[in-house]
Order: C-alpha cells, then sequence, then structure tokens
C-alpha cells in the first residue's frame, strides 16, 4: 500500500472512531436524558410557596435555556440560600443519588403578596395627630415592606409621626407614636365605674400617657397610687 492509501486509511479509521465516540455520547445522554429547567423553576416554586402566605405569588425567574443538567432519577430538593428574604428569594435546587450530589443550580424566586395598606395621603408634621382625611387605602406588595404595615385606619388615626413620612408612602407601627395627652405632674380627673355607679376624684399624673396607655396616678388626699387608662386630656379611667 502506498502512503497516499495508507493515509487515506488512517483518515477513515478515525473518522469512524470519532463517530463512534460521538454515537456513544449521544446515547448516554438519551439513556440519562436532560432535566427540565421548569422541572428546577417548579421545586423553587414550591419550596418558597410553603413558607409564604397562600395569599402571595410566587415566580421563579426564567433560567437559561442553554442549561444540561443530567435529569434527576429521584425528586429535586431545594433549600433556601436567604430564608428571611421577603420579596426575593434564592433558592438552591439540587439533585441527590444515593447521598451524593450529582449538581446543583440557584434560582431566583419573587414573591408578591398585593394587600390593603394605610398610606398616607397628605403631609403631617413629626408630633402632630394624624387626622382620618389624611390617610387613604390602598393596595401594596408587603412583601416588600420589611418593616410592617397598618391594614386599618383607626391604628393611624389621633397619633403622631415618630419621624418625617412622605405622602404617599405606606405607614408602618414603627413610624406612629402615641400623642401625648397628659403630662407627669398634671391634674387629672380619676373615674372609677362599677354598673351603674361613678365615682370622680382629683389626682396627679406620675407619667406621660397618651389615648388608650395605661399610666400611676396619686390621689393628693390619700398619697394612693392608682393604675388607670388615659381616655383623653384631663381623664383617666380605673377600676374600682
Amino acid at each position: 500500500m502506498n502512503r497516499r492509501a495508507s493515509s487515506k486509511a488512517f483518515f477513515i479509521a478515525l473518522l469512524a472512531a470519532g463517530l463512534g465516540l460521538a454515537l456513544n455520547f449521544v446515547a448516554a445522554a438519551a439513556e440519562t436524558g436532560i432535566e427540565a429547567i421548569s422541572r428546577i423553576r417548579e421545586a423553587a416554586e414550591r419550596h418558597v410557596a410553603a413558607q409564604v402566605l397562600p395569599s402571595a405569588t410566587v415566580s421563579a425567574e426564567a433560567l437559561d435555556n442553554r442549561l444540561r443538567l443530567p435529569a434527576c432519577s429521584g425528586p429535586l430538593e431545594a433549600s433556601s440560600a436567604n430564608p428571611a428574604a421577603r420579596g426575593a428569594w434564592s433558592i438552591l435546587v439540587s439533585c441527590r443519588d444515593q447521598g451524593t450530589q450529582l449538581w446543583a443550580v440557584f434560582v431566583p424566586v419573587k414573591v408578591a403578596d398585593l394587600r390593603p395598606v394605610v398610606v398616607l395621603a397628605g403631609s403631617v408634621a413629626p408630633g402632630q395627630p394624624i387626622a382620618a382625611e389624611l390617610l387613604r387605602i390602598e393596595k401594596r406588595d408587603v412583601a416588600t415592606l420589611s418593616a410592617g404595615y397598618l391594614s386599618s385606619v383607626d391604628e393611624a388615626v389621633g397619633r403622631s409621626l415618630r419621624r418625617p413620612v412622605a405622602p404617599g408612602a405606606a405607614l408602618t407601627p414603627d413610624a406612629l407614636a402615641v400623642v401625648r395627652l397628659i403630662r407627669r405632674g398634671d391634674l387629672v380627673t380619676l373615674v372609677g365605674r362599677s354598673g351603674g355607679l361613678e365615682v370622680r376624684a382629683q389626682g396627679k399624673a406620675l407619667a406621660d400617657g397618651g389615648s388608650g396607655e395605661r399610666i400611676a396616678v396619686e390621689n393628693p388626699s390619700s398619697r394612693r397610687v392608682v393604675q388607670g387608662v388615659v381616655r383623653d386630656g384631663g381623664t383617666v379611667d380605673v377600676g374600682i
């Protein structure tokens, strides 16, 4: 066999070997399969949905369609990389075979939970009582309100702001303070009721107090100290 024929035979043999390897690879891929991206996203969504309120909408972000992972023979495992997250989660989805991790991929998941919340409708200075007309109810994504929210206007009416809050912003519990109706040292009227009986007496406030707050009041005559609930700027309700 001349050199030309020998080179041609070698090339054919090399091509056949390469083709054989390619066919083996295709056969192996066909046998093992490729994990469906949709199944990976569903595993991440199920994991998050089990930890948030039923009213929340859970949606895994799209993954790269070029992602090629061997099909998992068992159920996919999912764990939270940031379990304290509210609106954005990062879920680790993995495949294990007899205790050995075959692959793992992070899946971003978004959570939205639209609910009616109390929003400041106008400008209110800190310390100023909040009137009902300065509040409105709007639907907001509470999953992004990490400081909490108010669901009823009654929770804010008559209270004041601890700090400036921009109009249109959702009110949070920590932004509100009770308006001080009584100051320490103020003379107040103690009112005690039992059935149809009402008893009134004068007292001196021993602490600041806002509507609904409990404070200590001293009776100047007897020096007796009682606990009562502030009703308004000059009245404290006490039990008899």
